[in-house]
């Protein structure tokens, strides 16, 4: 893990029951990376700090709204680097819950949505090259 570092801009805030578990996920099976994790006085993880690509969020630990099944959350997540195409493949093989497939959209943009262990809906998406 690096150092503490906040992005410039809106850093969405996800609520979640479990930080280890899901910041976890986030790093082993979306291939995030985990720049810092936050610990109480008592040692139990608060907050994580995740990056893919020029893409940052934060986990909360909130239980209560943990449980409102990802609260209607849809994130955007704009892929730069990566090809898009082989990170749907390695996402399909980690069995994740895709909820949209991959394809190309109207707008020029190629995308999928999946579902994350938290059940908030993650959109990739990148523009199509011509």
């Amino acid at each position: 893990m690096s150092t503490r570092q906040f992005p410039k801009g809106i850093l969405p805030v996800l609520p979640v029951a479990d930080i280890n578990e899901t910041a976890d996920y986030y790093v082993n099976t979306l291939g995030f990376t985990e720049n810092f994790r936050q610990s109480s006085p008592e040692g139990q993880s608060v907050n994580s700090q995740l990056t893919l690509e020029e893409s940052t969020l934060m986990l909360n630990l909130n239980p209560e709204k943990a449980e409102l099944e990802g609260g209607g959350v849809y994130l955007w997540i704009r892929l730069f680097q990566k090809n898009i195409d082989e990170y749907y493949k390695a996402l399909l093989k980690a069995e994740v819950n895709v909820v949209e497939p991959i394809g190309d959209q109207f707008w020029g943009d190629r995308s999928f949505v999946i579902k994350d262990c938290n059940n908030f809906f993650l959109a990739f998406n990148q523009e199509i090259q011509k």
